[in-house]
Formats: C-alpha cells, sequence, structure tokens
C-alpha cells in the first residue's frame, strides 16, 4: 500500500487516513489530489469525510522547512442524499502553519460536483475509483527485505493488483498558473494532512502523506512509531527518521551487493527521501521516476520506484495503471458511496 491504513491511529477512523497524494500538470495549472478512507478499510467503517476533520494541502517554497501555503478543506455531515457541503480555505504566510488562523473562504461546495473558484480555481471532492496499483504480496517481500533482513524474492514479480475494484474519498484542488505563489518555474514541496477536532477546541494531527511507499517500506503498520510519525512536521523527519532509513538501505544494499559504498547510497537515499514532503517544479511535466521526483501523476508506478531506489536494484511490479481522466477531476468518480 502506499499509505492505506498505515498506522494504528490511522485505522481508528480511515476517513482521516490519507492513502495517497498526487501533484501534476495540466495545461496553466497544477493539480493537487489527496486520497483517504480507502474501501479495503470495510463496509463498516463511516461514509464521507469526517464533519469534524480538516484536510489541508500543505505547500512549501523551494527547501523552507515550513509551509507558506496551505488550502484547507472542512465538509458538514452528510445530507438526505449521502452527499456533504464543504468550504475550500486559503491560509498565506504565517497563517498556513497555525492551526488558530481563520483564511480567506475561496469556494463552498457539495461533493460530486465540480465547483468553479477565483481565478480560474477549480475544486471536486467526492469517491472515485482507485488510482492506486500494487500486489501487497509484493509490498510484504519488499518488507521481509528491509525491515527483517530476509532474503526473499522481490524481483521478477507477475502479481495481480489488490486495489483492483476499491474506492476512495477524493480531493482534487486545481491551481491556475496566475497564482502568485504556485507559479510557473517556482520550485515547491507539498504534503497532505487530516486533523481532528479535539475536546478541548484544538486540533489533533491525524495522518500526513508527501512521497509514496515511504513509512510502509521503512515502519511496521502495527508500531506506535507508525502513529507517532503521522503527527509530526516534515521538518523534523531528518531529526527523527534519517539514521534508521539510512541503516535500513545500507543494510538491504550490503546483503544484497547492489552498492560497491552501500553507506554512501543510503546517504543519498535519505537525503531523497526527507523530508516527506513531494518536491515538483510549477509548469514542468510531472514524473515520479527513479531519476528523480517531480510531482506525481496517477499513472505514475510509484511502487517500482520506491522498491527499486530502497534496494538499488530493478523491482518491477508487473502491472498497468488503471484508467484514469483526460479531464477534470482526473479521477474517475465511482458510482458506489461506500
Amino acid at each position: 500500500m502506499s499509505h492505506h491504513l498505515d498506522s494504528p491511529l490511522a485505522r481508528q477512523d480511515p476517513r482521516l487516513n490519507i492513502t495517497d497524494q498526487y501533484v501534476f500538470d495540466v495545461d496553466d495549472a497544477t493539480v493537487l489530489v489527496m486520497n483517504v478512507r480507502t474501501s479495503l478499510a470495510g463496509t463498516d467503517s463511516p461514509a464521507g469525510f469526517h464533519p469534524e476533520g480538516r484536510y489541508e494541502f500543505k505547500i512549501h517554497q523551494g527547501d523552507a522547512d515550513r509551509e507558506s501555503l496551505t488550502f484547507r478543506v472542512s465538509f458538514d455531515p452528510e445530507d438526505a442524499d449521502g452527499e456533504q457541503t464543504y468550504r475550500l480555505v486559503r491560509l498565506d504566510g504565517d497563517d498556513a502553519g497555525r492551526d488558530d488562523a481563520d483564511g480567506t473562504t475561496l469556494v463552498e461546495g457539495r461533493t460530486g460536483e465540480a465547483v468553479d473558484g477565483p481565478g480560474g480555481l477549480r475544486i471536486w471532492a467526492g469517491r472515485a475509483a482507485e488510482p492506486f496499483y500494487l500486489d501487497l504480496g509484493l509490498l510484504g517481500a519488499v518488507d521481509q527485505v528491509v525491515q527483517h533482513g530476509e532474503d526473499v524474492p522481490i524481483t521478477g514479480w507477475a502479481g495481480q493488483n489488490t486495489f483492483a475494484g476499491a474506492a476512495v474519498d477524493s480531493i482534487v484542488l486545481q491551481l491556475p498558473h496566475t497564482d502568485p505563489v504556485v507559479a510557473p518555474g517556482r520550485d515547491i514541496r507539498v504534503w497532505s494532512v487530516a486533523k481532528l477536532a479535539t475536546d478541548a477546541g484544538g486540533w489533533r494531527q491525524i495522518n500526513r502523506a508527501g512521497l509514496p511507499m515511504i513509512w510502509p517500506i521503512f515502519r511496521d503498520a502495527e508500531s506506535d512509531v507508525a502513529s507517532e510519525s503521522d503527527q509530526t512536521h516534515p521538518a523534523d523527519d531528518r531529526a527523527n527518521y534519517a539514521k534508521t532509513i539510512t541503516d535500513l538501505v545500507a543494510g538491504v544494499v550490503t546483503r544484497r551487493g547492489t552498492s560497491a559504498r552501500p553507506d554512501a547510497y543510503a546517504a543519498a537515499v535519505t537525503e531523497r527521501l526527507t523530508p516527506d514532503t513531494l518536491p515538483y517544479r510549477v509548469g514542468t511535466p510531472a514524473v515520479f521516476g527513479f531519476a528523480g521526483f517531480n510531482g506525481r501523476h496517477l499513472a505514475d508506478n510509484a511502487p517500482e520506484v520506491m522498491f527499486s531506489l530502497v534496494t538499488n536494484s530493478a523491482v518491477t511490479t508487473g502491472l498497468s495503471a488503471p484508467a484514469s481522466s483526460d479531464t477534470f477531476p482526473y479521477v474517475v468518480p465511482s458510482p458506489t458511496t461506500r
């Protein structure tokens, strides 16, 4: 999985579990996608977006440690038709990192409907077909190699897509190139976060996602560490997790003999993977590849890239991307509400 049900905390309420994040280019605009609430959680999980939650796209300028732009989406409870109304709020500068900042409301909308906002901004939220694809058996094998030091086969895989027929709740935000921050030529780093209102009147961070696959590869999804790291900020990733990532990668490439300088290779991988934010140069073609990360398109085979990077060997999934759309909202709306 990418970040599907990736910690005990996220599994408490799948509505607040961010399964994937995508950032890619279309004509004269940048698209941000956040997916939550995988149907793999089962039919007993609550439907829709959490009405006491917040879903935020966080944008850093260049290599800045802290976000300078946040787009926040909050939802009302489901109506009689099973749909939800929502608000999109923009927070700039210091307010981008403050839970108590009000920001500026850009649009109000209803799930399942495309909404146009100021200056060419567009947003859509609703149930969609799962764009992520992987045989979870391969992830299990990679975890045995990386986390447990086992020698099991991970190459030449020809599996089945565990996520075929699955659905997610998706938020798709399209930002025009006229945006003063997300403008062509700018280097940005993006991460997504889900938060839940507390009884004390504040907000508790439940889940976050930047790069695909990073935490399922490097941490046990059943561990307290998985929940704790979901509640931290990317600015602390190198201090908190760099040694673990470096040691695991060095161990893998040493055992498999795929690098003559395992420590140097592991350090380079760790530098690339932390902080856990997705880099993108606005206005350029999005490609999430072994040679470099520049956004991530819906069809990019993130598991192949990440498995190959961590092991320094060609690891293929044997799978093709599910269908997506060339037109807004780019994800494929799902006929099911579950």
